[in-house]
């Protein structure tokens, strides 16, 4: 038989288990891209952007399996992770998520996962 304040630490403990779960079901539904931002030239580093356009240049880096874009002027990098089983082409249209941050004095826009480029319009 448990005592008072165990049943109390108990029934909190179930509370808080329930809420977590609650909240896992309800924020997962939730697309990334509805919670970021237009991507601007000001944006600051680190914060969560989106950009739609057509896709100007496609390359893969030298080294690590990554790629490289530019949607309209943007330049875009997808980390080789990321970028595994992705099929791009240079024309395709896209709308991608992802942070933002500053390489070699460009603003950039980071993608961490497949999942945030979505294709619009395949070229051709």
């Amino acid at each position: 038989m448990l005592l008072r304040h165990e049943r109390i630490a108990f029934g909190l403990l179930c509370a808080v288990t329930a809420a977590i779960a609650v909240s896992t079901m309800a924020l997962g539904g939730i697309d990334k891209s509805d919670l970021a931002q237009e991507f601007r030239q000001d944006t600051p580093d680190g914060v969560l952007v989106r950009v739609t356009g057509e896709i100007k240049d496609l390359q893969q880096t030298r080294t690590g399996g990554h790629l490289t874009a530019r949607v309209e002027e943007t330049r875009i990098f997808i980390p080789a992770p990321a970028a595994d089983g992705l099929v791009l082409t240079e024309g395709d249209l896209v709308s991608i998520t992802g942070t933002v941050r500053t390489y070699q004095g460009e603003k950039e826009i980071v993608v961490q996962s497949s999942g945030d480029i979505t294709v619009r319009d395949r070229k051709g």
